[in-house]
């Protein structure tokens, strides 16, 4: 009688996934062609089809030495357009931002939508981004500021999605940046400034909101979000630590001020005797209050003042005092210029003015007093040697 023996048991291959960086090349007998693939940390394993295997093997290869220096060539949604790419990338990383940033973001991606967004989103050329610029520059045709944004946006949305592997390359490299116009406005000028002063100086809400405006310099958010308790009244000093804005579908709001970068402006003498007696007065008229925010500069009934309203405080001021329609911004470039007269060193310059960098102060807030470069040709001629 035969003896059967059994078969041996056969030990079952446990194929491995290539860990990242690794790459293998093999024949698709589905394809009837040479098939490269890799794996990325992220897990995701791209192939790519060839008619020959040195070709598959030299793809594999170059995958490699991208991977090796932190790059990627292998985008995941190759049918992605722009604007679904923009839209993703928005709600990502600008959600949660200051709505100032939010509405620049959306009004920048508005545009470029409107011009490319149904390009695909890896397929993007060069081209298409230099004819978007030129068609914004006729439709803007002093606003290069507002092209140079658009550019801006776009170049950091594709930059992320580099940087996180998503697409091969940044198209927006390639295309030169737009120019910025640098014409930044200057002070209000002293003469205007007097005319202003004296037409404020007819209601103690007008003169104090003034006063804070040219003296201290706070940005306009930032002065409707004071608070009387903010100020220190024995060491006369002012804690700036939020600012009012409007939020879409919010309303008015408090907000931190801006990068959080809370700070205490010291007061002068003619300052806190400006906020005496604004207070007073507030504390005498208060009886058309219906909640008490304790708002230095707040609306006829208590509540923040919409901003749109203290813009029309300005103009009716500007209006009185018969001078040119100057922005109310310029008072904050106006505090600075007039600080940077008195001789104040950078470190104070920084302190008051809650900037990190002393050349953006001289660069756009703070400029020549007239009166001050007068002294110093003054004395420019007091130096000259007799002859």
């Amino acid at each position: 009688m035969t003896k059967t023996i059994p078969p041996r048991p056969v030990k079952s291959v446990k194929v491995q996934k290539n860990a990242n960086g690794q790459g293998s090349v093999y024949w698709s007998e589905k394809r009837h062609r040479w098939v490269g693939q890799v794996t990325f940390t992220d897990g995701k394993r791209p192939c790519k089809i060839f008619k020959l295997k040195k070709d598959a093997q030299n793809w594999v290869a170059a995958q490699k030495r991208f991977i090796q220096a932190g790059q990627s060539t292998y985008a995941p949604h190759p049918k992605m357009k722009v604007a679904e790419f923009l839209d993703g990338w928005f709600q990502l990383r600008v959600t949660g931002k200051s709505p100032e940033t939010q509405r620049n973001y959306r009004s920048a991606i508005s545009r470029i939508n409107r011009h490319i967004g149904n390009h695909l989103a890896t397929k993007l050329s060069p081209l298409a981004i230099e004819e978007m610029l030129k068609q914004l520059h006729i439709e803007y045709p002093d606003g290069e500021n507002t092209v140079a944004n658009t550019y801006a946006v776009l170049r950091i949305a594709y930059r992320y999605a580099v940087k996180m592997g998503d697409f091969p390359s940044n198209p927006v490299e390639k295309v030169t940046p737009p120019k910025r116009r640098v014409n930044p406005t200057k002070h209000i000028p002293k003469g205007d400034l007097e005319k202003i002063y004296q037409a404020a100086a007819l209601h103690p809400y007008s003169l104090a909101r003034l006063e804070v405006g040219a003296i201290v310099g706070p940005r306009p958010g930032e002065i409707l979000g004071l608070r009387w308790s903010d100020i220190d009244w024995i060491n006369k000093k002012v804690s700036i630590s939020r600012q009012l804005q409007r939020v879409k579908g919010k309303g008015l709001v408090f907000r931190p001020v801006k990068q959080n970068q809370k700070r205490t402006v010291p007061l002068s003498k003619g300052t806190i005797k400006i906020l005496e007696s604004h207070r007073e007065f507030q504390e005498m008229n208060k009886l058309p209050f219906q909640e008490e925010f304790d708002l230095i500069f707040p609306n006829i009934l208590g509540k923040p003042l919409d901003p749109k309203r203290d813009r029309k405080w300005w103009l009716d001021v500007l209006t009185r005092a018969g001078v040119k329609h100057y922005n109310l911004y310029r008072l904050r470039k106006t505090a600075f210029s007039l600080l940077v007269s008195t001789g104040a060193d950078n470190a104070v310059l920084l302190d008051y003015t809650g900037h990190s960098d002393v050349s953006t102060i001289f660069r756009h807030y703070a400029f020549p007093i007239e009166e001050q470069t007068s002294i110093a040709l003054e004395r420019l001629d007091a130096l000259r040697p007799n002859v």
